[in-house]
């Protein structure tokens, strides 16, 4: 690692407009040479100075609507800045095609047609792709991709004779010595059996063990399956509640429907059903039934009711669901307002999307979301959504408004055509996502959280107007009650809602966010005589720190802390890695949103309009001599936390890789940040290695981030920021799994 650290230092000496202009001509040159020789760096049998090693896929999982690819990092000490990962997938004439090259250890491809079968296969190479650090599976592994089966189930039915008469397991008749003809219903010539002075024997309750009681009988029911699709054949599941183990009732099966007999207890179950491709090797995710118990259908309305109303009612959740009739249920439910004055249902009626989204909105009162990314650019990735205004999109089956805002807070996920199904019953998958997220709900709804980092943690978000209004008419302080969540106001018509809002509106937290775009973990400064000044070069003029000491100056309480950070450090030329350096003395202009003090328009603005900001206006001087590196400010940042919120548990959140910059720098840079939360007590989200969405995958990129426009008019396509999707579908889960285990 040290030629890497090196060069990190080295960036010290170079100039913003320098580095930009340079990674604009380097970034040109790179697309003329991909397009001229797209096939030169394909893996060939005799590389020089290739591994023996071979990497392999840990796993290969068909998912809804792609392949997902995972496997171990590869440790070497022949390479001290480790390597990279390139997959490939074959071709018609037999060639192995570079897919991508990723640091991950994680790749999707959502490039797969229904039926086809795809071969794939992984090799290491260098940080700067200039050789191989492995050699390959030439045979590679072949994957078929089937969409998930429709699966439908009718329950419960005893198992029949001719005579229709339910017909249960017996225990063997015992008859006479002279005849088949006696049943077990002859007690003489059962007592015949036996000598007339034996004494029966007696059980606890009295009764003979040789006759059993219609309780003591087992019942045996049948389940019959259904679904729709077109593979070979199919798998059929059987899962329990609360176990992740899958049993196996169906090995394999080329019809589209199957019965099973099972003896009924009160356990609560699902099915799942699942395509296999000729091989009998599994080709699809699964579909998934409701939950059933003693067959009869688990998951029913009035059961879902009484599981909302618990969330915020204790006096609901201080009884079981058993407690309660259904009227009771109803009554409960009208005067907590979680259904409307027409929002009767029958006892016992299953449960649908759109009847879990209505009461969810009804109770917890979220404010209207759109599905899709607002800034997503048209014939793109908006061609599947339904265009609701000028800038907001539903999914594409449906405009039904409370649907889409449930999912946007990550209650459902569309599925890969970003279709939400607003009939579907939930099924058993997405009742334990539900419970799951209720739980989150009761530990966290009251408290508060906020959140320190860069645009990652502010969000792109969703647009609050979209009437052309003047800047000073849109400041979140007005349309926000002076800044109840965020921190900082906004210079245009953007509410930049970023994974604390959406986790904080979600759970019923109070939420503020400090975040601010452009912010790094070390100060960005550059020499002015005596005196260091900001960079003017660089648009904003905040670093991570100061956030924390804004949210110490304004006496902010708090349960949770979320922050991330760091991944503007490796683009910000005048921020060394962890060089050594002067004591760096400098004008502050407080604490303020710090774009504001990037021109003198600005600053006037604030002057103007004191009772937008309510902030120190004086002139300081500071002393970041400890903060002017990416390591001192990281260091800082976590220092702070750790003096004045010690008893306050921090999640630190690495990004997703993202397409931009030095792929390199952005590892070493975030594990670097890893390792410092760690050291601090902090929970750390590796996004990077866990999550699917990935700046070099352009079909992700178009589904999941926000797509923009460089200054010169070229698309930004590089996946920074995630839309609305991309934070519900790709960062929530993995941080609410944390939040579940403090």
């Amino acid at each position: 690692m040290q030629l890497s650290l090196a060069l990190l230092d080295a960036k010290l000496s170079t100039k913003a407009n320098d580095y930009m202009l340079v990674k604009r001509i380097l970034s040109i040159l790179l697309t003329a040479v991909i397009l001229i020789g797209s096939f030169a760096a394909l893996p060939t049998a005799a590389t020089a100075a290739q591994s023996s090693f071979v990497p392999t896929f840990s796993n290969i999982e068909v998912i809804d609507g792609g392949v997902r690819f995972t496997w171990e990092p590869y440790i070497n000490s022949s390479y001290p800045d480790g390597v990279f990962y390139r997959v490939y997938y074959k071709n018609a004439s037999g060639d192995w095609v570079r897919m991508i090259t990723t640091a991950s250890t994680r790749f999707v491809d959502l490039d797969v047609h229904i039926g086809h079968s795809y071969t794939y296969t992984i090799r290491c190479v260098t940080p700067d792709e200039s050789e191989f650090a492995s050699d390959f599976n030439a045979t590679g592994w072949t994957v078929t991709y089937y969409d998930a089966p429709s699966v439908s189930a009718d329950v419960g039915r005893g198992v029949t004779t001719d005579d229709g008469m339910n017909q249960v397991k017996q225990t063997p008749a015992i008859t006479a010595d002279d005849g088949p003809d006696d049943t077990v219903n002859d007690t003489t010539d059962v007592q015949e059996t036996f000598d007339e002075e034996e004494e029966l024997p007696i059980n606890s309750k009295g009764d003979s063990d040789l006759a059993p009681t219609a309780a003591d009988t087992p019942v045996i029911k049948q389940d019959t399956l259904s679904w729709t699709g077109d593979a070979p054949a199919y798998r059929v599941y059987r899962k329990r509640m609360d176990s992740d183990e899958l049993e196996v009732i169906c090995d394999s099966t080329a019809e589209s429907s199957f019965t099973y007999e099972y003896e009924q207890d009160d356990s609560v179950y699902a099915y799942k059903v699942c395509a296999l491709d000729r091989y009998g090797e599994v080709a699809s995710a699964c579909g998934v039934t409701p939950y059933f118990t003693e067959g009869e259908l688990y998951c029913t309305r009035n059961r879902w009711i009484y599981e909302l109303l618990c969330t915020e009612y204790d006096d609901v959740a201080e009884h079981d669901f058993s407690d309660y009739t259904y009227e009771e249920l109803s009554d409960l439910a009208h005067e907590y307002g979680a259904l409307t004055p027409m929002g009767y249902f029958n006892d016992g009626t299953s449960l649908n999307r759109r009847f879990t989204a209505d009461t969810l909105i009804n109770l917890y009162q979220y404010e209207p979301h759109a599905l899709g990314n607002t800034y997503n650019i048209p014939g793109n990735n908006t061609e599947s959504f339904i265009k609701w205004n000028r800038n907001l999109y539903y999914a594409a089956d449906t405009s039904y408004s409370n649907i889409n805002t449930v999912a946007y807070y990550g209650w459902f996920d569309p599925d890969y055509r970003n279709q939400l199904h607003l009939f579907d019953e939930v099924n058993a998958d997405e009742w334990d996502h539900l419970m799951e997220d209720f739980s989150l709900y009761r530990t966290w709804h009251g408290k508060t959280v906020i959140s320190f980092g860069d645009s990652g943690m502010q969000g792109r978000g969703n647009i609050v107007k979209a009437n052309g209004a003047s800047f000073e008419s849109s400041w979140r302080d007005i349309n926000r009650n002076d800044f109840v969540n965020k921190r900082f106001p906004r210079l245009n018509e953007e509410m930049m809602e970023g994974p604390v809002e959406i986790i904080g509106e979600k759970y019923g937290m109070n939420h503020r966010d400090y975040s601010w775009s452009g912010s790094s973990m070390g100060t960005e400064l550059e020499k002015s005589g005596a005196y260091y000044i900001f960079t003017n070069s660089a648009s904003y003029k905040c670093h991570i720190a100061n956030q924390v000491r804004t949210a110490i100056k304004e006496n902010q309480k708090a349960d949770l802390i979320i922050l991330n950070g760091g991944d503007n450090d490796v683009y910000y030329p005048s921020i060394p890695y962890s060089a050594a350096t002067p004591s760096r003395y400098v004008h502050d202009w407080g604490y303020s949103a710090p774009e504001w003090f990037s021109t003198p328009y600005h600053r006037d603005f604030h002057y103007a309009h004191p009772e937008y900001f309510h902030y120190n206006d004086s002139k300081v001087i500071e002393d970041y001599s400890n903060e002017t590196s990416f390591v001192g400010g990281a260091e800082m940042t976590f220092d702070l936390i750790k003096k004045n919120y010690s008893s306050v548990p921090v999640i630190y959140i690495r990004s997703h890789q993202i397409d931009y910059d030095s792929l390199e720098y952005q590892r070493v840079f975030q594990e670097k940040m890893l390792s410092i939360a760690a050291e601090n007590g902090a929970r750390t989200v590796d996004l990077f290695n866990i999550s699917d969405l990935d700046g070099f995958n352009k079909r992700m990129v178009a589904k999941f981030c926000y797509d923009g426009y460089w200054p010169d008019g070229s698309v930004d396509d590089s996946g920074v920021h995630p839309n609305g999707r991309g934070y519900s579908m790709h960062y929530l889960p993995h941080i609410e799994k944390v939040m579940g285990e403090l």
